[in-house]
């Protein structure tokens, strides 16, 4: 199955966790000059407190709960429909106008060379992917139609007098080094972000923007981490060889929920 001419993606995003840039906050002006230049001229950061809960080693059962401040710096395109985000330990790239993973790779690319140039973290440990499709039925169609049975609860399997809120699924699976998680969200309401992303998601693409009713959010995860003190070399190649292996996991972990319906009808 090639590129789907009316895909329900209307999310993605990448990102690589590296080694700590402590002095981040100083290097900010020159990765912006990078950035602008490679179409992000828009900048803001924002700031959310995280709790960090330690075990005490000396005093079993009793943990200590600490507060820090986390700054994330957020480089936008003119229109904002697509986004750096860095943090002192990661490097990501969002978009709701995703067209083909090479269109996609390559944005990245500068993102990672601009991070390289600027900031020259150390390695990496983590690199993950993820995608959200919105699944809605045509006219006169039924959830099941395009997202497989097993994945939709009690939606197709009550009488019609059910109304269903909402129905969830969520798997994770493996294949070599890579993990793949998935969430299958089917409910009658607005289209709505994830809690997790809202706070630094794009805008809503226009024509997702108006879905009300019900519909399936697809939520796709792929990752691969190294193993626990083994951090890889910072190395552009090998993270945009991993990524497009990522996407593989994705595009197969999707054409399993979705049916072959569907798949034509997106083609």
């Amino acid at each position: 199955m090639g590129k789907l001419t009316h895909a329900p993606v209307f999310y993605v995003v990448a990102q690589v966790t590296h080694s700590p840039v402590l002095k981040l906050d100083s290097l900010i002006p020159e990765l912006q000059d990078h950035l602008r230049k490679e179409g992000f001229p828009g900048y803001r950061s924002q700031s959310q407190v995280t709790l960090q809960i330690e075990a005490n080693p000396t005093t079993p059962g009793e943990t200590k709960v600490n507060h820090a401040l986390v700054t994330q710096h957020i480089f936008s395109t003119r229109d904002g429909s697509a986004s750096f985000v860095v943090g002192q330990d990661t490097v990501a790239y969002q978009t709701v106008e995703y067209q083909t993973i090479d269109v996609f790779a390559d944005i990245f690319a500068r993102g990672i060379r601009a991070i390289q140039k600027v900031l020259a973290p150390d390695s990496f440990t983590r690199i993950g992917m993820r995608f959200l499709d919105a699944v809605t039925p045509r006219e006169g169609a039924t959830p099941s139609e395009y997202t497989r049975k097993q994945f939709l609860g009690l939606q197709d399997t009550l009488g019609n007098d059910w109304e269903t809120a909402y129905t969830f699924s969520e798997a994770m699976q493996s294949r070599g080094e890579q993990q793949a998680r998935v969430r299958v969200l089917t409910r009658s309401s607005e289209l709505a972000w994830p809690p997790d992303l809202a706070p630094t998601a794009p805008r809503m693409p226009e024509r997702f923007a108006g879905i009300v009713g019900v519909h399936t959010v697809i939520d796709s995860d792929a990752s691969f981490s190294t193993a626990p003190e083994a951090a890889q070399e910072f190395d552009e190649r090998v993270i945009l060889d991993r990524l497009l292996s990522l996407k593989v996991d994705i595009r197969d972990v999707f054409q399993a929920v979705v049916t072959e319906a569907a798949l034509r009808d997106w083609a």
